[in-house]
């Protein structure tokens, strides 16, 4: 018996598929989901989408609806030895992902309207790198659903 996904996980896959149209990486887009935090940047730059919150939704009757306004996060990371490279890798990509999200708000219908928040940046220098710029982005993806679970 094929499953439909519930509305959460359609709208989780639908951002995912908009991180792979990053250009993260020199040999292809490195986009993760909800995966460890990486020791090592191997393609100079990757993505990690988080599952992240949905919160408390509102609720209207009949017919009974769930208004969810779910809090993901995006984990963005440029590695260079370069700084201001790094720094100039990420605002690209920060610009990139902006445009993607803007031309289609609700990620090919599976949403009503996705939000993106303000960037929390950091530079980290895991032992043997030469450095790593990373972003924590949050984007809130509305949507509604039948129930909870839905």
């Amino acid at each position: 018996m094929s499953q439909r996904p519930s509305q959460r996980e359609s709208a989780i896959g639908a951002l995912f598929a908009v991180l792979g149209q990053l250009s993260l990486g020199m040999f292809g887009t490195t986009v993760k989901r909800n995966a460890a935090f990486p020791e090592r940047v191997l393609d100079h730059a990757m993505a990690i989408l988080r599952d992240g919150e949905m919160g408390e939704p509102e609720v209207s009757l009949s017919p009974l609806t769930y208004h969810w306004q779910h809090q993901v996060a995006i984990e963005l990371f440029v590695a260079d030895p370069n700084a201001s490279a790094r720094d100039v890798r990420m605002d690209g990509l920060l610009l990139e992902l902006a445009a993607l999200i803007e031309a289609d708000r609700t990620l090919g219908g599976a949403i009503d309207y996705a939000e993106t928040g303000q960037p929390k940046f950091d530079d980290l220098a895991p032992e043997g790198s030469s450095g790593i710029k990373a972003c924590l982005l949050p984007v809130v993806l509305h949507y509604s659903s039948s129930g909870p679970l839905n």
